[in-house]
């Protein structure tokens, strides 16, 4: 059993079931705490009384000789003549006086500093207790205190018992990521959940488990197709020398071509995916992987204007990527740019050093905001109409960004309908890696 593992007894207890518990539980421990300290504070009233009359009895029991001798917690009784009263700081005659005319019971307590002072009028003489017991805001300070610190008690045991039961969220967390990640394999740990979440755990493996077994179908597929392609390929390619008619063999021709590289791109995509296709690093100049995409355009490459911001840096990563990565980006932008310019921005990103950014834009078509984060999906169509015309396929952006995932960056789209798209891919550690490699 794993260290996050539920107990067996817990395994199919309600999760509504543990946190009302756990709930009631808590609020018990401190309503309990709570009316203790109360009742002790509330008990204070009966013992104050009961002092009063002890003392009363004591003054009226003894005479003042006596009372001189008496000794109570380690305090003598004071005894003053009416006519003889002393003047003193630490006792307000005159306050006591006139608290022993108002008490019904002929008694005066007052507080001084952190103890009470009782006083009280018999047979001509002032009686005084100077020091006795402790006031009540010491004992309220105490009462105060073990409340804080039981409901900060609770609290913590609440923390550490709601994180224990929302434990499985974290599970749950973990899977996510994963298959965000395409990792499609991994399953959420049946013995680190219970009640609910063991039922959603279940469930969540065998969609996994279906989705797993699609998707590989699907790979298999993929990766079989262009090999199946290729013998028939190549008997085209010799049966079109054939024919005489040269425009219909060059139009064939095309179309064979046209039929490779939808293969070459489907191949190269899912050897990515499937980490497959090794990536190959080397260090290499962009700028002239940039300069060879655009002699292989043609004429159209005078649209295209490149803005090299590198500074001599070399690039650290698989030349032939990049370079598939620079023609895919630059052909998008050539298919929907409307004949309008295209840039190419090459640099480094000010905010994380040593990351590459290569950058296409083009003031096109634009992509609608909602279509965006599907453009990188295979066979995506935006309008089926506009790729049927313009040739696409929905693999271009699809491979692109497999390139980039594959040298663990990340691909960004931005673009607004009718202004113009730009794709810039975050190649990170490419520059920095490779300015301390020179060139093979």
């Amino acid at each position: 059993m794993s260290a996050f593992a539920m107990p067996r007894p817990f395994a199919h207890v309600s999760v509504f079931t543990c946190l009302l518990v756990n709930t009631t539980v808590s609020s018990l421990i401190v309503a309990v705490v709570s009316v203790a300290c109360l009742q002790r504070v509330a008990d204070e009233h009966p013992r104050r009384y009961l002092s009063k009359t002890l003392f009363d009895h004591v003054a009226s029991s003894m005479s003042p000789e006596e009372l001189r001798r008496e000794e109570i917690d380690g305090n003598r009784f004071e005894v003053y003549p009416l006519d003889q009263l002393p003047r003193r700081s630490d006792l307000p005659v005159e306050d006591f006086i006139q608290a022993i005319a108002d008490d019904p019971d002929g008694v005066a307590t007052a507080m001084y500093g952190d103890h009470y002072i009782a006083a009280t009028i018999h047979d001509g003489y002032l009686i005084v207790l100077p020091r006795f017991g402790r006031m009540l805001s010491a004992q309220a300070r105490v009462l105060i205190a073990v409340v804080v610190v039981t409901i900060v008690l609770v609290t913590a045991l609440n923390y550490l018992t709601i994180r224990w039961l929302t434990s499985p969220f974290s599970v749950f967390k973990s899977v996510t990521r994963n298959v965000d990640d395409n990792n499609l394999s991994y399953r959420v740990p049946i013995e680190r959940t219970y009640g609910e979440f063991r039922d959603l755990a279940q469930h969540f493996n065998g969609m996994l488990q279906r989705i797993d077994h699609v998707a590989t179908a699907r790979r298999n597929m993929l990766l079989a197709i262009p090999h199946e392609l290729r013998t028939p390929l190549a008997r085209l390619k010799v049966r079109k020398d054939l024919i005489a008619d040269a425009d219909v063999r060059a139009d064939i021709a095309g179309d064979i071509q046209t039929l490779e590289d939808l293969l070459n791109v489907i191949l190269e995509s899912e050897r990515l995916q499937t980490n497959e296709g090794k990536v190959n690093r080397t260090a290499f100049v962009l700028g002239d992987v940039v300069r060879n995409v655009l002699c292989s355009i043609g004429e159209r490459r005078r649209e295209i204007a490149v803005k090299d911001r590198l500074r001599g840096k070399l690039a650290f990563a698989d030349a032939f990527l990049i370079q598939l990565l620079v023609t895919n980006l630059v052909t998008n932008a050539l298919r929907y740019g409307r004949k309008q310019p295209i840039t190419i921005t090459l640099s480094e990103d000010a905010a994380s050093p040593g990351t590459l950014l290569l950058r296409v834009s083009d003031r096109g078509v634009g992509i609608p905001a909602d279509q965006i984060p599907m453009m990188t999906e295979p066979f995506w169509r935006q309008d089926e109409s506009r790729q049927r015309m313009s040739g696409g396929y929905g693999l271009g952006l699809y491979l692109c960004k497999r390139i980039v995932t594959s040298h663990d960056g990340i691909l960004e789209i931005d673009s607004t309908v009718g202004e113009g798209t730009s794709v810039t891919a975050h190649l990170p550690r490419a520059l920095r890696e490779a300015a301390e490699r020179p060139l093979p």
